[in-house]
């Protein structure tokens, strides 16, 4: 899916967010919680979720996006008890069939460095840093970073096209 047309549903996740952490209490509740959790599995893939949102290192908003949407989850998981018993069979499931999944991996896994937000953050700090020497305007892009803008890319596209 273009990202561009994402952006209608992201705004949604967004505002979803805001009115369960309204509802339910807010996201360091919800962290307090998890780290004092008594059920291993859910502990571990609390553990787990902070571990990526901490890799992610320069962009606060993602970090947060990822670690609010994955601790809620896994909170949901936890405490209610419809959910429990899915979740904990979808985990079996995975590991059940964990060579699978290794070998369909292979092509997609991606260390924290390469991960899309870590490398768009290092493209941005270059367009800072050729912006400071003078090699591009003010409101120019290197690059790099053009890379990671749709719009460029698609007026990219169209000229190959």
């Amino acid at each position: 899916m273009d990202i561009m047309a994402g952006e209608s549903k992201k705004f949604l996740l967004k505002m979803t967010l805001k009115y369960l952490h309204k509802k339910l209490g807010s996201g360091k509740e919800i962290h307090d919680d998890l780290e004092a959790c008594g059920n291993p599995i859910f502990k571990l893939l609390f553990e787990i979720f902070n571990e990526a949102a901490s890799n992610i290192t320069d962009e606060e908003y993602q970090r947060n996006m990822i670690r609010e949407v994955g601790e809620l989850g896994i909170w949901i998981g936890s405490k209610d008890t419809a959910y429990r018993p899915v979740i904990i069979w979808i985990i079996k499931q995975i590991i059940d069939n964990k060579d699978l999944l290794e070998e369909w991996m292979q092509d997609y896994y991606q260390e924290p460095e390469e991960w899309y937000v870590n490398v768009w953050s290092k493209s941005k700090k270059r367009t800072a840093e050729l912006r400071k020497k003078g090699k591009i305007p003010k409101h120019g892009m290197s690059a790099e970073e053009g890379i990671f803008t749709p719009a460029i890319q698609a007026h990219n596209l169209k000229k190959i096209r």
